[in-house]
């Protein structure tokens, strides 16, 4: 990366695991409230399709940087790819995800699943590593527990009532409008059962090398846009019509986008402030563990291998 002129950008692409949502306030608003500009980033955010198909833009070169599950970092570092890979930040500290079902035949563990149909997100992705995580930690079979795809949404709830499936995963954002709207539903998170990070921002190590003040300026971004929001610097009303125009569904109804942004802002620093876009070694170790124990990955690695702080503590 050559040196910057005066007034010149640095150009960043990130593309997230979906269709924009809530869940993607902090990169979304950093957009929107000018952060990266103010940090001289000229940033691409793209939708994508799961996961899996967003590590897939980073490997192929097409992004700089992926908003993946951590899971599904992890899972990656068993590919011939996974030693090229490495996780910069994590951006929320738990799982955003929650099992969903029906309140007069509840699952209320994956115990429960076994012989039953399960809706994940996609095949392969986030939700699926996790259903499959929960299943043989609990001792359950995998192959016992059928799997579809079901979109993540409040409709999901129309599924269960029809039989087709006996529960779904869905991100907090939904679980928040099921409350709200007073549904007949039974929902945990799966941090209760597989305690594991969030999303974290996953990039190609020689990328980072090269591209380290982009990747600096990025999380300085990020970060000072995350802490105006949790410090009410900027009110919620004000942090919403910023993201206006992202069009995002989910933001359309007021009382339930306040609802849901609080939500996802407790995701953030659920462990302590000073968490804060931070890999905490424990809950790596925990996800890693379970993954090991499941054949999703060798044993024998060192989580740590597989993240760094050192842009986080140079925010």
């Amino acid at each position: 990366m050559k040196p910057l002129g005066a007034g010149e950008q640095s150009a960043l692409s990130i593309v997230l695991p979906s269709q924009f949502i809530l869940a993607f306030i902090e990169v979304l608003f950093a957009q929107a409230g000018g952060y990266f500009e103010r940090e001289g980033l000229r940033v691409s955010i793209e939708e994508g399709r799961g996961s899996a198909m967003a590590l897939q833009q980073v490997v192929a070169g097409n992004a700089l940087v992926a908003r993946i599950g951590a899971v599904d970092h992890i899972k990656a570092s068993a590919l011939p790819i996974g030693k090229d890979l490495v996780a910069f930040g994590t951006v929320q500290q738990a799982s955003p995800w929650f099992v969903v079902s029906g309140r007069d035949k509840p699952i209320r563990s994956p115990r429960d699943m076994q012989d039953k149909t399960i809706g994940i997100q996609s095949v392969g992705g986030t939700t699926e590593t996790m259903l499959d995580i929960m299943l043989v930690d609990q001792g359950i079979d995998r192959r016992s527990v059928r799997r579809v795809v079901v979109g993540n949404s409040p409709a999901g709830v129309e599924l269960i009532g029809q039989g087709r499936i006996d529960a779904y995963f869905v991100t907090t954002s939904v679980a928040v409008a099921l409350r709200l709207t007073g549904q007949p539903v039974h929902a945990w998170n799966t941090d209760e059962v597989a305690p594991t990070p969030g999303f974290c921002y996953t990039a190609k190590r020689d990328a980072v090398e090269r591209n380290g003040p982009v990747i600096r300026s990025f999380i300085t971004a990020v970060r000072t846009a995350l802490s105006d929001l949790i410090d009410g610097k900027v009110a919620v009303a004000d942090a919403l019509k910023a993201l206006e125009r992202f069009d995002i569904a989910e933001a359309r109804n007021h009382d339930l986008a306040a609802a849901i942004y609080a939500e996802n802002i407790k995701l953030l620093t659920i462990d302590g402030r000073d968490t804060l876009l931070r890999n905490v070694p424990r809950r790596w170790q925990s996800a890693y563990d379970l993954m090991a124990s499941s054949g999703m990955v060798p044993r024998g690695l060192a989580p740590s291998d597989l993240y760094t702080n050192q842009f986080v503590d140079a925010a």
